[in-house]
């Protein structure tokens, strides 16, 4: 009976490894198109339309838009791509950035399009031209003050905000909204619309490549449910203190008495009570095992392994029976992040490997949830083929995106129609369509 549970342990931390998620992170250096936020030296031009009320704010016209660019003579809107420039009242211009009530902003003259606590409304055209296609994920800069806030990409809105203000407002965009950015050398649009309540007014677009990483979960925590452990409950403290940790937390110490149970633990009703621990008396070890193989344990060398922890209290980290952190007094419902050294990651090792972690008893609540996440750059490899026809041949297979989601419902021909402009896996093979 015992073998079969560690067998079931086993497996399911084989199956955790497995478990990757493609993850994107901002990154103000990796510029496609600069902002006037992140990148404030790198000023841009953009045609300009303002309604400047001259009013101060006033609670009965808090987010209320006083006027939108007119239609051209086709109907088209301010934000088409084919929209011809149409004064009426109001003129566009040509204007530099930054955008903002400040006379200067983060270093740079700014087009100041109204003053502060007077509302108004400002639309910009912002064009630009890309002749490659970027590697990682877009995030679109997209700094706002106040709202609402709309902006679109080449006619097509891919954010908007209702409320509220964010100079440092960042978005990643989609797989689609990217794939609407032409990286063929032809002109592409981002249309921006930014209401002033009060306060100070401020107006920004860009493009940010983002940083790409892979995410593994070799223990995930209870965000990806309950998770199989085996735990033991100890008499009192001083008995914590006593019990050599190799025998309870080293890779070969014996199970047999242990309960075979799920996780998290805690003493009450809150989100971590999967298992009940009576951590008012009795202090509490668990382990969990993950497996790895030899290339696995290379990955995680030369990458980022990091813990996260919540607890109640005092706990002690144990990886393959060596101590690798711990912490005093408890963290509620928050977690703590570690990221293990160089030298403790040495201590892992092909096949089974163990995290135990022992805490105390103590008046209060108690709880334990924690895991454990391995993060390696994403490095993906350069297309092989380059699509210029128009349908891409499945072979009876899928059309996957690089992020490893299927694009395609069934083995079927695809047309480029259906396709935004990107990077794609068809057959095991990586092709561009543009």
């Amino acid at each position: 009976m015992k073998r079969s549970i560690l067998s079931l342990l086993m497996g399911l931390s084989a199956c955790c490894m497995s478990a990757q998620e493609l993850t994107a992170t901002f990154n103000a250096q990796k510029v496609v198109l600069p902002s006037s936020q992140w990148t404030p030296a790198q000023t841009w031009t953009a045609q300009v339309m303002t309604f400047n009320t001259g009013q101060r704010y006033a609670d009965a016209n808090y987010n209320h838009v006083w006027g939108t660019p007119p239609a051209d003579s086709e109907g088209r809107p301010w934000y088409a791509v084919d929209y011809t420039l149409t004064n009426d009242a109001q003129q566009w211009q040509e204007c530099r950035s930054p955008f903002s009530s400040d006379a200067v902003y983060l270093g740079q003259t700014s087009t100041r399009w109204i003053t502060v606590d007077i509302t108004g409304d400002i639309y910009l055209r912002r064009t630009f031209s890309l002749t490659e296609q970027p590697v990682g994920a877009l995030f679109l800069a997209c700094g706002h003050d106040d709202a609402p806030a709309e902006y679109f990409l080449n006619g097509v809105k891919v954010w908007t905000v209702t409320d509220g203000w964010n100079n440092d407002e960042r978005v990643l965009l989609t797989d689609e909204q990217k794939g609407l950015i032409h990286t063929d050398g032809t002109e592409n649009l981002l249309a921006v619309h930014v209401h002033q309540n009060w306060g100070g007014a401020f107006a920004d677009c860009g493009l940010y490549e983002a940083d790409m990483a892979m995410t593994t979960q070799l223990l995930p925590t209870l965000q990806a449910g309950p998770w199989l452990c085996a735990y033991y409950l100890l008499n009192n403290n001083q008995q914590l203190n006593t019990i050599p940790v190799k025998e309870w937390a080293g890779i070969c110490a014996d199970e047999y008495d242990w309960i075979q149970g799920e996780g998290p633990l805690s003493n009450s009703p809150d989100q971590f009570r999967t298992t009940d621990w009576a951590s008012e008396r009795q202090p509490l070890l668990v382990r969990r095992h993950f497996t790895l193989t030899a290339d696995e344990v290379e990955q995680a060398v030369e990458g980022t392994l990091v813990l996260t922890c919540s607890y109640d209290e005092n706990p002690k980290v144990y990886l393959n029976g060596h101590l690798v952190w711990s912490a005093s007094g408890w963290n509620d419902n928050d977690y703590a992040l570690y990221t293990l050294t160089a030298s403790q990651k040495r201590f892992l090792r092909e096949g089974d490997n163990v995290l135990a972690v022992s805490l105390q008893s103590g008046f209060g609540g108690g709880h334990i949830d924690y895991g454990l996440f391995l993060t390696t750059p994403y490095v993906p490899a350069e297309p092989t083929e380059v699509s210029t026809v128009s349908s891409v041949q499945t072979n009876n297979g899928f059309v996957y995106n690089l992020a490893g989601q299927r694009i395609s419902n069934s083995a079927s021909t695809l047309h480029r129609s259906q396709l935004p402009h990107g990077v794609y896996v068809v057959g095991g093979k990586k092709m561009v369509v543009k």
